[in-house]
């Protein structure tokens, strides 16, 4: 998926050569292979919004807000975030996450400053201050019911995804209210999801 990401259950990995990177995960009993369209989505905005931050930033930060099986997580890490912090309501899923990034190798290893995957049971008012790139795979009126709280996380880059068609419109012109403009936006299945930075609004 995307120009160089390949996600693989860990029973299979590196059982087909590959110069992709490859994500291992273990679904875990509650959450799905990673598959589904708004996943793919999101991932293929990741790398995006990482090759845009990484010309000012080196180590660009990274927050993902409902992390799930922290798949979102581990691709920024493996892309080359820095520090990288996950958060979910669920503590499932923050379990199932943390098995995550221990299944990729070095991403779980937490040997120097932004090294390694923070990974939180609470919602965004867990996190104090801004990060270069913030992703958010969300249901539609869950995005919009978090408006408020992401924002003001936002340094760099948002990424949205998880938005079923008939919402599209309305998540993105809501988060388009202030300065964040409108970059990438990408549709597939009826599932929508979009790329926006900071600029002048």
């Amino acid at each position: 998926m995307g120009r160089t990401l390949r996600l693989v259950p860990y029973w299979e990995r590196g059982s087909v050569p590959t110069e992709r990177i490859e994500i291992v995960i273990d679904p875990g009993p509650s959450f799905g292979a990673g598959d589904h369209p708004t996943t793919v989505l999101a991932l293929e905005l990741l790398e995006d919004a990482l090759d845009l931050t990484r010309q000012e930033r080196l180590r660009p930060s990274l927050l993902d807000v409902g992390t799930g099986t922290g798949i979102l997580a581990v691709a920024g890490k493996l892309l080359g975030a820095g520090l990288t912090v996950g958060l979910d309501i669920d503590p499932a899923a923050i379990f199932t996450a943390r098995r995550n990034v221990g299944l990729n190798e070095n991403v779980g290893r937490d040997d120097g400053p932004g090294r390694g995957v923070a990974l939180l049971v609470g919602g965004v008012d867990a996190v104090k201050g801004s990060y270069d790139l913030v992703a958010a795979n969300l249901a539609a009126p869950v995005l919009l019911r978090l408006r408020p709280e992401i924002i003001p996380r936002v340094g760099g880059s948002l990424i949205l995804s998880g938005i079923a068609a008939p919402m599209a419109e309305a998540v993105i012109a809501d988060y388009c209210r202030g300065d964040l403009l409108l970059v990438k936006r990408l549709e597939v299945e009826g599932w929508h999801a979009a790329l926006l930075e900071t600029g002048a609004g």
